[in-house]
């Protein structure tokens, strides 16, 4: 049995991709301690983990849920993206440390297993020599001379002219966008006792781990000739389905609108920009009348006070929530704000896509859906009824974005079990601490 200390910012999108992980490991008889916010207990409780509660000392927030809720600025675009980073991801730093150090001394965990954004897991496990697995909840952050800086949402760009932008965006970045987040990184450095670090604060945790688990594949990211080689790609942690989801009444309408010929259109908006203005009712708006079956999910929210029943149009099923497990093999294409986990699961199934938006990691992950060919790609966060309507027919009615999805299906057909991967790496680097130690 090996003992694994896993340590997530309280974000959901960021214990979702954990899960899966951590079932795995809870499965295979290892003893699991998970360190985040204490709303999340429940979720830690039920995947077999031990829970260990963020304290006060880290932030009034640290137990309150999703950290990102909280942030002093949501903003499109890489400038509100800096000061999320800053106030979220960044200052509080030291005092998750103190916490994580406390706890290595009571679990002496094996491993340690931090999330791509939890520095605080990274600088406890470097300051006590333990071996480190970091995995990405999104797009891969690695800086390259191939790519410009994670948040741009700028496609990659390798000739001479190229390198030659990369450079100077990064340059831009780490010393104007990110240079308050770059230096107070720096400095919680100094003051834990830990060397400094070359080169942008993005990348510290591929220099840092000893394995970068990338829960996607490579066709779905830029190449990139210096890709470190502890980066290693395990495929996709599956979304799960809810063990009591049951088909409801209306189910019968997707196969009976497939059997007529008429496009099945799968409309959701996320957990984290959950605004139906933006997103939700302008499709809902723009294909009311189509000859399509439109299905959308409510972010959760109650689906009445989102739109009543007597104003939605015939052809539209409005749902708190569908497992995309269910959902995605019926449909034809997919609307979202552009999560990860929903993109991938969507390609995976060869679902074709309209992404919209640029806030969060959005920005990233739908310029991928872009890049790759499998979609459409609108930026603005709030959109109209006939943008998104023409969005719609356009990827429905050109064959290429399907086709391009097919074969991206292919590709993630070739890794199959991700969390099964992705547990395999870290018991390995659990590992390596006996090997050192000998």
């Amino acid at each position: 049995m090996t003992t694994i200390l896993v340590t997530t910012h309280a974000i959901t999108g960021h214990l979702r991709y954990a899960t899966p992980l951590v079932r795995e490991l809870v499965a295979e008889g290892h003893d699991v301690v998970w360190y985040t916010g204490s709303a999340f207990e429940p979720l830690v409780v039920g995947t077999g983990a031990t829970f260990a509660p963020m304290s006060t000392r880290a932030g009034a927030d640290a137990g309150a849920g999703d950290a990102l809720r909280s942030a002093p600025d949501r903003a499109g675009g890489i400038g509100g993206y800096g000061t999320t980073v800053l106030e979220v991801f960044v200052r509080p730093v030291a005092a998750f440390v103190a916490d994580i150090d406390e706890l290595i001394d009571s679990v002496a965990p094996e491993v340690v297993v931090s999330d791509h954004s939890f520095l605080a897991g990274m600088f406890a496990a470097e300051r006590r020599g333990l071996p480190l697995v970091v995995f990405s909840t999104g797009a891969l952050h690695v800086s390259s001379v191939d790519t410009a800086p994670y948040g741009t949402g700028l496609p990659p760009a390798n000739g001479p002219l190229g390198r030659a932008r990369n450079r100077l965006l990064y340059q831009l970045v780490r010393r104007v966008v990110m240079r308050a987040p770059q230096r107070e990184a720096a400095r919680i450095r100094a003051t834990l006792g830990l060397p400094p670090l070359p080169g942008f604060f993005f990348s510290w945790p591929q220099q840092i781990a000893d394995r970068y688990l990338q829960s996607s594949i490579p066709q779905f990211e830029y190449p990139r000739r210096d890709l470190p080689d502890s980066v290693v790609f395990c495929g996709p942690m599956r979304l799960e389905g809810l063990d009591d989801w049951t088909e409801p009444p209306w189910w019968s309408r997707i196969a009976q609108a497939r059997a007529a010929g008429r496009p099945v259109v799968f409309v959701t908006q996320g957990t984290a920009a959950t605004d139906p203005e933006d997103l939700l009712l302008p499709t809902i708006s723009g294909l009311a009348g189509e000859e399509m079956q439109v299905v959308a999910t409510a972010g959760g929210r109650d689906p009445q006070e989102v739109l009543p029943v007597e104003q939605r149009p015939p052809n539209l099923v409005l749902e708190p929530y569908i497992p995309f497990t269910e959902m995605l093999p019926q449909v034809d294409l997919m609307v979202t704000n552009g999560g990860f986990g929903g993109v991938q699961t969507a390609l995976a199934q060869g679902v074709p896509l309209v992404v919209v938006g640029d806030s969060e990691d959005h920005m990233e992950n739908n310029a991928r859906v872009r890049w790759s060919g499998a979609g459409l790609w609108l930026r603005d966060e709030r959109q109209t009824a006939e943008r998104m309507r023409d969005a719609v027919h356009t990827v429905l009615a050109r064959p290429e974005y399907r086709a391009r999805a097919r074969e991206l299906m292919s590709a993630y057909a070739r890794f199959p079990d991700g969390a099964g991967a992705a547990a395999r790496v870290v018991l390995d680097a659990a590992a390596t601490r006996g090997r050192r130690a000998a």
